[in-house]
């Protein structure tokens, strides 16, 4: 809950203005807890060197979905080459929430 209210906060104080709901947030804040649960059941069965692989693994999958779907979201002008671009605060934001993730799964 810290995390969503954090989110919120940033997104209000950049005046990102787009329909995403707080339980979208909580969604896209949640995916975290699968890799986690693949990141204990792969140490458990590999030991630490499987954890650290499915770690390293899991983290780049997270963080590029997330900055593929949140980039609708966050940055919402889009050009005909689908590429979305946005202010540098949008772009900071959207980087901050996707890289975040994995520092909060290995805490």
């Amino acid at each position: 809950m810290i995390e969503i209210g954090i989110v919120q906060l940033a997104m209000y104080l950049i005046s990102v203005s787009t329909d995403i709901k707080i339980f979208d947030l909580a969604s896209f804040s949640g995916y975290k807890f699968v890799h986690m649960i693949v990141c204990v059941v792969s140490a458990m069965v590999l030991g630490s060197t499987g954890y650290y692989l499915s770690f390293v693994y899991s983290s780049a999958a997270i963080v590029y979905f997330l900055i593929c779907t949140l980039r609708y979201i966050i940055l919402p002008d889009s050009t005909e080459d689908r590429i979305a671009r946005g202010s540098k605060r949008r772009n900071n934001l959207l980087l901050l929430i996707a890289f975040i993730q994995p520092l909060i799964i290995f805490c």
